[in-house]
């Protein structure tokens, strides 16, 4: 069946880098893939908030984030390397190689991602129990044997998470957003459903059954797309020869990178749960909005400047490439300020609206309400840093993500330790602030000794 929609594709000669018409075409598809994200993300905080009136926080709330943790730092790490790292190495081998050689480069990264997933999670099979009873150092015997329970049934979730993002990359490399931007909503739908429907029955077990099977539709739903565009679904193992240790050379520190990032979020939540009964929960909540509107307004921005700085990269036009960066920094600050400021003035109204009802009381939102308030904060250096990162995979300086990434770890550990001694959870929540900002810091001068012709006012001769 899905052969008969098989459509050979060849780029058309619009797909060629148009300076003129690069800003236009950059907010068409910014906006797109926005509003396609927004919808997503609407409905995984409506999912929160679905989430917070059957379960509160509660102790089998907390053993559902934990048991979490470590399956989604997996498929974090393979969706948040592989996608930005295969984006501009399918530009370039269509550049050079044509549809054929995307095609094949495309087969190799599948076969390299699902094989390092399904190594995760035998990993993770082996020694949850122990990362999971580190995790929960405060829980006690039974809330840790629901979490170890909820952990073997997410393990199901790795294997697709590794075709989901060879496949997205492909997608976004032939600047097909939309359906990479929206499919992500099957997820918080699905367990909006469960919930109501099966909660009785299952308890927090639902939630498991909800993600798993979200991801399931959204696999099915890209795999399709994929197809359609030409690209066989099966990973290529034969033939790898160079390309798949160019794809490592590139794939590795941004692994690293992410693997820091995520372990960020890791530490964020394991020093929250040494503070006590429902800290977890409560930082999960105060940081849910943070976190969606950077998926929202600053995702869009990576997902569709990442093809576009690719191709001006490969073609050293420096000139373009740094007025296209310059104004994608100047957008995200003129919307990211305001912003920040406007919601950290209502941060105790959101919360109220949002979360306080059910068994979710007026105590649970002011301690979310201050988590909030500081999570926000991290905004207008979050925003900026997406385009640093994107910008930096674009010309195939990974490295430096891996190096800064080392800095901001080691920045978030102490601040944690320091400020959630001192301002308990709310303190793990400003701790990103300055993770964020040191980091934005130091790879912009990383990338000023890796690349000075880009911040040169005029380019060296021939290369504009």
């Amino acid at each position: 069946m899905l052969a008969s929609h098989t459509i050979p594709l060849v780029e058309p000669a619009s797909e060629a880098p148009e300076p003129r018409a690069a800003p236009t075409r950059l907010f068409a598809n910014t906006l797109t893939v926005g509003v396609l994200l927004a919808t997503a993300k609407l409905a995984g905080a409506a999912k929160t908030i679905v989430i917070a009136r059957f379960f509160g926080t509660s102790d089998a709330l907390d053993a559902f984030l934990i048991a979490l943790l470590l399956p989604s730092f997996v498929a974090d790490l393979v969706a948040g390397s592989l996608t930005p790292c295969l984006v501009p190495m399918l530009v370039r081998a269509q550049a050079a190689e044509g549809i054929d050689g995307a095609r094949r480069l495309a087969g190799i990264a599948l076969s390299a991602s699902l094989g390092m997933t399904l190594i995760g999670a035998a990993g993770l099979a082996l020694g949850g129990r122990w990362l999971l009873r580190l995790a929960g150092s405060s829980f006690t015997e039974a809330k840790l044997h629901l979490a170890t329970a909820l952990f073997f049934m997410l393990l199901w979730w790795l294997p697709m998470s590794a075709c989901i993002a060879a496949w997205r990359a492909v997608l976004n490399a032939h600047r097909r957003f939309a359906l990479a931007a929206i499919a992500p909503i099957a997820t918080p739908l699905l367990c909006i459903a469960f919930l109501y429907a099966f909660t009785g029955r299952l308890g927090i077990a639902v939630l498991c059954a909800g993600t798993v099977g979200g991801v399931a539709i959204e696999c099915f739903a890209l795999g399709i797309a994929v197809r359609r565009l030409g690209y066989p679904l099966a990973p290529r193992w034969r033939d790898a020869g160079g390309e798949i240790g160019h794809l490592g050379a590139q794939f590795f520190p941004l692994l690293a990178s992410v693997a820091i990032t995520s372990g960020c979020v890791l530490i964020d939540q394991s020093v929250a749960g040494k503070l006590g009964s429902s800290q977890v929960s409560a930082l999960v909540y105060g940081n849910r909005l943070s976190t969606v509107l950077l998926q929202v307004a600053a995702a869009p921005i990576g997902v569709t400047i990442l093809p576009m700085l690719a191709r001006l990269a490969a073609a050293r036009d420096w000139k373009q490439l740094r007025r296209t960066v310059l104004r994608c920094c100047a957008a995200a600050t003129a919307l990211a300020v305001p912003l920040t400021v406007g919601l950290v003035a209502a941060s105790s109204m959101i919360v109220h609206i949002l979360f306080e009802r059910g068994a979710f009381g007026s105590d649970s939102a002011r301690l979310v309400a201050q988590v909030q308030g500081f999570s926000l904060l991290q905004l207008p250096f979050a925003f900026l840093l997406a385009i640093a990162t994107r910008l930096t995979s674009a010309l195939s300086a990974n490295m430096l993500l891996a190096r800064v990434g080392i800095a901001a770890l080691i920045i978030d550990v102490a601040l944690d330790l320091a400020l959630s001694h001192w301002m308990g959870v709310a303190g793990i929540a400003l701790s990103a602030v300055f993770v964020q900002l040191v980091s934005l810091v130091l790879l912009g001068l990383a990338l000023y000794r890796r690349a000075p012709e880009l911040f040169a006012r005029h380019p060296p001769e021939g290369e504009s």
